[in-house]
């Protein structure tokens, strides 16, 4: 209405925001998308490359791993491993169920023996990794894969090419953790790596 006179066109009262607030909420908006978006970026790519930790030799595997396993891959769109058998578990090592979801390269149906630790990451109450890409190993006809384990890889399990996977039980038992990371094998990974690094 404008001094009595009825404006066809209106349909209702307008609100009126000042230029500066339309500016600072747009600004504000375009950081929120920008924050998200780094966010869904980090997240993607911690999933997109597992964790590595240290896997080279026997005590690695002791001092590090919770478990030794040996397991079927599930589904080729989850990561999922069926727990067949527990070969060996370090002292104080974090309880394990018969079905674990880990970050590894597996293939559907296919068995491996692979070294978990359950690793607690900040985001989540923890999750299973393989120690390294390198150990997760797979069987053929019962016997650590010796194609697989051809080029060496940066593992010691590749001495046991063509062994049951029953002899990295044995070696590691035999050998032990690193002696720094003994007072800590009741600890989390990142307590044992710190042990060992010192």
């Amino acid at each position: 209405m404008n001094g009595g006179h009825v404006d066809e066109k209106a349909t209702g009262p307008t609100l009126s925001v000042p230029r500066r607030l339309k500016i600072t909420g747009t600004i504000f908006i375009v950081l929120l998308a920008v924050w998200a978006a780094a966010l869904g970026a980090r997240t993607l790519l911690d999933r997109a490359a597992p964790p590595e930790f240290p896997a080279a030799d026997v005590r690695d595997w002791a001092t590090f791993a919770d478990h030794v396993v040996l397991g079927t891959a599930g589904p080729a769109d989850t990561d999922r491993l069926d727990v067949t058998t527990v070969l060996w578990s370090r002292q104080g090592s974090h309880p394990i169920g018969r079905q674990i979801e880990i970050d590894a390269e597996m293939t559907e149906d296919e068995a491996y023996a692979v070294p978990v630790a359950w690793f607690e990451d900040g985001s989540s109450d923890g999750r299973w990794v393989a120690l390294a890409a390198d150990a997760v190993i797979p069987i053929d006809g019962g016997r650590l894969d010796p194609d697989a384990l051809a080029g060496g890889g940066n593992t010691w399990a590749a001495d046991h090419a063509g062994e049951s996977p029953r002899a990295l039980a044995t070696e590691l038992y035999e050998t032990g953790p690193h002696p720094a990371a003994v007072p800590y094998l009741y600890e989390s990974l990142e307590q044992r790596l710190a042990a060992v690094e010192r």
